[in-house]
C-alpha cells in the first residue's frame, strides 16, 4: 500500500479570515469571520470611495478569502477592486448561497445575516481558481457575438 502525504499550507486550506459581502445598489454590508468567530457586522456605501476603503481593509487581513452574490452590476467593480489587490474573492449564484442559508436553517433575511452566511460559505466551499472578473463580460459578448447569426 502506498501513503500519499499531501504537502499544504494549513493556512489556505483553512484561512484565518473569511469575509461574506451582501452587495446592493446603494450598500455593501461586511462580515468577517476570524477563526470561526463572527465579528461585528460593518456597512460601506456602494461607491468608489467606500469600495476602496473596504478593499485597503480586507488586503490587510492574512489570507482572507471573501464571499459575495453575483448582483448584476453592482458586484463588478468591488470583485475586480478586490481581485487587482490579490484578495481571493469568490463570486456565486445568488441561487447557490439561498440553498446554502437553506441547508444551515437560516430564516432570518437581513444584510447582516446574508453576509454572515456568505462568510460560512467561504469557510466550508472550496475555492475553484476561476477567470479574473474583468475578462468574464468580455468572454461572454464574444460568446454572444458568436450566436448571432
Amino acid at each position: 500500500m502506498i501513503n500519499i502525504e499531501l504537502k499544504t499550507n494549513d493556512s489556505e486550506v483553512n484561512p484565518i479570515h473569511q469575509a461574506g459581502i451582501d452587495v446592493g445598489a446603494e450598500e455593501l454590508v461586511l462580515v468577517v469571520r476570524k477563526n470561526s468567530k463572527l465579528l461585528n457586522p460593518q456597512t460601506f456605501t456602494n461607491t468608489r470611495a467606500d469600495r476602496t476603503r473596504l478593499v485597503n481593509k480586507l488586503v490587510k487581513l492574512p489570507g482572507v478569502i471573501v464571499c459575495m452574490e453575483a448582483t448584476g452590476v453592482y458586484h463588478f467593480d468591488l470583485a475586480v477592486a478586490l481581485h487587482d489587490a490579490g484578495v481571493l474573492v469568490m463570486v456565486i449564484n445568488p441561487k447557490s448561497s439561498h440553498n446554502f442559508a437553506k441547508v444551515l436553517m437560516k430564516n432570518s433575511k437581513t444584510d447582516a445575516v446574508d453576509a454572515n452566511t456568505l462568510a460560512e460559505y467561504a469557510a466550508r466551499m472550496i475555492l475553484l481558481p476561476g477567470l479574473d472578473p474583468a475578462t468574464r463580460p468580455l468572454l461572454f459578448a464574444v460568446f454572444l457575438a458568436e450566436l448571432r447569426p
